[in-house]
């Protein structure tokens, strides 16, 4: 009997950590693709990639945005007037829920882009955020933009 026990306890647990592992690649590939929507220039599918609740903080001090009906604009406007973006990105590290229901995530990216018939290049923007799975669809719940500053905003011993 204890042998059959630990037999279904190994089980479950392999079955357990596949799920697990099939969801934290399904959260890779989203974050992977998160920007297709830039890509393709399309507001439609931006609006499948965002929660309907999702936070957008930009670099821009005025881009805090909650709800999908305060994104929507800023999305848009950026869609109108940004050409060939291209994304590159590094250093991805993704930290998975338990339940596999929502992810954070933190990664590094190079943005290059036309804007008024000038290329324009932003090296080294660090991005992070949170993912959720609604229904089997993983979806944007918070994203947040930052620039680094030369120096130390507050200075302190290092």
């Amino acid at each position: 009997m204890k042998k059959i026990l630990f037999l279904m306890s190994v089980l479950i647990f392999a079955g357990c950590s596949a799920v697990q592992e099939n969801q934290y690649k399904a959260a890779e590939y989203f974050i992977e693709s998160q920007f297709d929507f830039f890509k393709l220039n399309s507001l439609e599918k931006a609006k499948k990639t965002f929660a309907k609740d999702a936070v957008l903080i930009g670099t821009d001090k005025a881009e805090f945005f909650k709800g999908w009906s305060q994104i929507e604009p800023s999305i848009a406007g950026q869609l109108a007037a940004i050409k060939n973006p291209k994304f590159k990105t590094r250093d991805l590290t993704i930290l998975l829920s338990n339940d596999g229901k929502m992810a954070s995530y933190t990664q590094v990216v190079d943005f290059s882009y036309e804007l008024n018939g000038e290329l324009g290049e932003i090296k080294d923007v660090r991005n992070s955020g949170v993912i959720k799975n609604e229904h089997g669809v993983w979806k944007i719940a918070q994203i947040h933009w930052s620039v680094g500053v030369q120096g130390q905003v507050v200075e302190y011993e290092m």
